[in-house]
């Protein structure tokens, strides 16, 4: 049975044959292919969309994935040649000394990056004459890592002795009262891959960190906003604890049908959204008037409205108990089952948006759906065959053939 992969981190093809991949029809994306010199046409006869980059690995060479810590207790036990491949990040303990490691015990190949002490950042740059990787130096201790999401606080700084090179592999938010001043002084260099949250009076600091924002998205949490960390949903009772707000949200703002036009007028001043806001058409000019980004999404409905955030799935006789035509916003994933007739469909729907994934299971639905979507930023989609959906695989971190 032929297989189709989608998303795939590491491909190693060093050990593969004709046989092995004989049973792959296709790979999407591929961030690193290592291939050996004997399989390299291999690359030929596999059917990969995109690539990052490929790496050919020598012969005795080993493969490490993940971080890779080299210090002297390590080069001390070497007896033999070492051949290494390191897929991440190369740490190099500030007590290394350069004799250790011009003795030409080890050999090293990265794709990822390799952190020095100062005084070794030319052997290790002899070090990567082969591979993808890059040199980054430091002074003092070596670079803390930190993976996911990381806050950064005034507890943390005050916890610091010596300055801190901090690396962040993920999302990195400011707390909107941190000392700026202990930054500047606890912080010796800042490195994100990923997402750097912050308030705008933060800005400057940051710059004077940070050597290059090119691995990573900045957002910028405007001077009196307040910030919306989950979804928020406004009736005429709870909309009343608000006033003059001006919110800074990713997440979707659902306002109630009883939420009149003053109670509306006098809990906003300001909108920053980056996802969409669903509220009743009476007061959707007023929405308009709080918006700071023109991108933002405004979804208006008639009647009523449902959401779907998780998976359901709907029967012709789910719309039929709909009292009234209603706006349907899909985040999640909606399955129209094979019963849904077309007409039910176009009465009992007023309009249809898509955010995440509809799956029709009659292919004459995509037709009747075309009618009431209002905005599709999802996928809309037939189902898939019993067969073809368990020959698919969607992402896989590292896969060997």
């Amino acid at each position: 049975m032929s297989q189709r992969i989608g998303n795939v981190g590491l491909l190693n093809l060093v050990n593969a044959t004709e046989e092995s991949i004989k049973g792959v029809e296709r790979i999407e994306n591929v961030g690193l292919v290592l291939y050996g010199k004997e399989n390299a046409h291999l690359l030929t006869k596999l059917n990969i969309g995109n690539i990052g980059s490929s790496l050919e690995i020598p012969a005795g060479y080993h493969l490490v994935n993940g971080t890779f810590h080299l210090d002297q207790n390590y080069l001390s036990s070497i007896i033999e040649p070492v051949f290494l491949l390191v897929n991440g990040i190369v740490i190099i303990d500030k007590n290394v000394q350069a004799d250790q490691v011009q003795a030409g015990q080890l050999s090293l190949m990265v794709n990822g990056k390799v952190y020095s002490p100062t005084h070794l950042t030319g052997i290790a740059g002899k070090m990567l004459s082969k591979g993808n990787g890059a040199v980054e130096t430091y002074d003092g201790t070596a670079p803390r890592f930190e993976n996911g999401k990381f806050t950064l606080t005034n507890s943390f700084l005050q916890s610091i002795d010596d300055s801190l090179y901090l690396v962040v592999n993920g999302m990195l938010s400011f707390t909107q009262d941190l000392n700026l001043d202990l930054f500047y002084e606890k912080i010796s260099k800042l490195e994100v891959n990923g997402k750097i949250s912050l308030f705008e009076n933060q800005e400057t600091y940051l710059y004077k960190k940070v050597a290059s924002l090119t691995t990573c998205v900045v957002e910028v949490i405007p001077a009196g906003y307040e910030v919306l960390a989950k979804p928020l949903r406004l009736n005429g009772r709870s909309i009343r604890r608000f006033q003059q707000k001006k919110w800074f949200t990713n997440k979707p703002v659902i306002i109630e049908s009883d939420v009149s036009r003053d109670m509306l007028a006098k809990a906003i001043e300001k909108i920053h959204s980056t996802s969409v806001i669903i509220c009743h058409e009476e007061v959707e000019d007023l929405v308009y008037e709080r918006l700071s980004l023109m991108e933002t999404e405004v979804l208006s409905y008639e009647n009523s409205f449902i959401v779907i955030d998780g998976e359901e799935v709907w029967s012709n006789d789910q719309f039929l108990a709909l009292n009234q035509p209603v706006s349907i916003i899909v985040n999640g994933q909606l399955t129209l089952d094979r019963d849904v007739n077309e007409e039910v469909l176009r009465s009992k729907v007023a309009t249809l948006d898509v955010l995440g994934e509809v799956i029709v299971r009659e292919r004459k639905l995509k037709g009747t759906l075309q009618n009431i979507i209002r905005l599709n930023t999802g996928t809309v989609e037939e189902e898939k065959g019993k067969g073809e959906a368990e020959a698919t695989l969607q992402n896989v971190g590292e896969l060997s053939l």
